[in-house]
């Protein structure tokens, strides 16, 4: 597999592992709040960051035109 394959399977492997984990504190808690947990937390910021790492690298193309 290659890095992006990796990069997939991670993300998804962390994101499964925090929506378990958020189910479950939502589960054993009564009064909650979806926002503040940080479950919901980890999985915007992985989100963040799957949209960053799959942009594509406009500085790199220019670099290229230059040379």
């Amino acid at each position: 597999m290659d890095k992006k394959n990796y990069s997939n399977v991670a993300f998804w492997f962390l994101a499964v592992i925090n929506i378990i984990s958020l189910f479950e504190s939502i589960i054993s808690k009564e009064g909650f709040s979806l926002l503040t947990e940080p479950e919901f937390q980890n999985l915007l910021l992985l989100a963040i960051l799957q949209k960053l790492a799959n942009r594509p690298n406009e500085r790199a193309l220019d670099t290229d035109d230059i040379i």
